[in-house]
């Protein structure tokens, strides 16, 4: 670790000990300490201790004031170790009490920048089936039964399906940036158009740019895939990806997590085929043995997520 570093990391170790909020940007800050290490000329010309001295000075932002500097002198960064909070409580001596959370860069957005967050949302996703019309269908839209001569006598309309069923999602959120995250999830739900107990898995994931000008809201658009992990056997074929987007809406939950809702619209660029429910009903209407639809989710969520390691 070289010597600019060192004051850095141990210096900002010590101000949140103390209970200031670190920002990234001078702006936010009323105060801002500044490090200068140089050698010490004199040490090295005599081969004496103290090589290096670092100066240390307290800025006030509003008008570049220089408000205390003040050197300490040292040879490795070993032996400096136990001066450190020493140093940071003079070179913070004549900040105001009062001030202590505006110098410290206001309010506490350490919620919004964590390198990760665990993700865990209970779902409501409403999956559509759009009937494809089709030669294969009477009308377009009817299942049928064939007289002796293989000609339809009988016809069973049709129309979209729809299934709404409760389901969570468990993920990990990695911000790799301040403007973009990538979110790795698995969701899960229950039912499918003929089984309330049949259950959906699949693997996500989400590519996500929050946006943080608000105070204690973020707003995260974000595009998505999802890849099946099961698939019903009432389907012959299933589209094998969907994609899509949707947005979070997230409130700050205490210092290092978020609640949020979620809103999102996935689909199916292929079909998803299912088996005609009669296909086993010679007397019914057993025909077609297919049924093509194509497949879309909107999908609801309301969630919480938690954030660790302080970007």
């Amino acid at each position: 670790m070289g010597h600019y570093e060192f004051f850095m990391v141990n210096f900002a170790r010590e101000a949140k000990g103390t209970g200031y909020i670190v920002t990234e940007n001078e702006s936010e800050a009323a105060h801002t300490i500044r490090f200068a290490v140089t050698p010490n000329v004199g040490a090295q010309q005599t081969q004496n201790d103290n090589q290096y001295v670092v100066r240390i000075s307290l800025i006030r932002n509003e008008d570049n004031l220089e408000v205390v500097t003040f050197d300490f002198f040292f040879t490795e960064l070993d032996e400096v170790y136990e001066y450190t909070r020493t140093l940071f409580q003079n070179a913070t001596l004549y900040i105001p009490i009062y001030n202590e959370l505006i110098i410290a860069g206001g309010p506490d957005n350490r919620w919004k920048n964590k390198w990760i967050y665990l993700r865990a949302s209970f779902d409501y996703p409403i999956t559509f089936y759009a009937l494809q019309r089709s030669d294969e269908l009477v009308g377009g839209i009817g299942l049928y039964h064939t007289d002796i001569a293989g000609n339809p006598d009988r016809t069973y309309p049709i129309g979209r399906e729809i299934m709404a069923m409760p389901g969570f999602t468990l993920g990990f959120e990695f911000q790799l940036f301040n403007f973009f995250s990538l979110e790795l999830n698995y969701q899960l739900s229950w039912g499918d158009t003929r089984n309330n107990f049949f259950v959906n898995m699949a693997a996500g994931a989400e590519l996500k740019f929050p946006i943080k000008k608000f105070q204690n809201i973020v707003l995260v658009p974000y595009g998505a895939f999802t890849l099946p992990l099961t698939i019903s056997k009432i389907f012959s074929e299933f589209p094998p990806f969907a994609l899509g987007a949707g947005v979070q809406v997230c409130v700050r939950g205490g210092k290092n997590g978020a609640f949020f809702v979620d809103i999102n619209y996935m689909f199916s660029f292929t079909d998803a085929i299912m088996y005609n429910p009669w296909k086993d009903y010679p007397d019914l209407y057993p025909n077609p043995e297919v049924i093509h639809y194509k497949r879309s989710i909107i999908g609801i969520g309301i969630g919480y997520k938690i954030g660790f390691i302080d970007r």
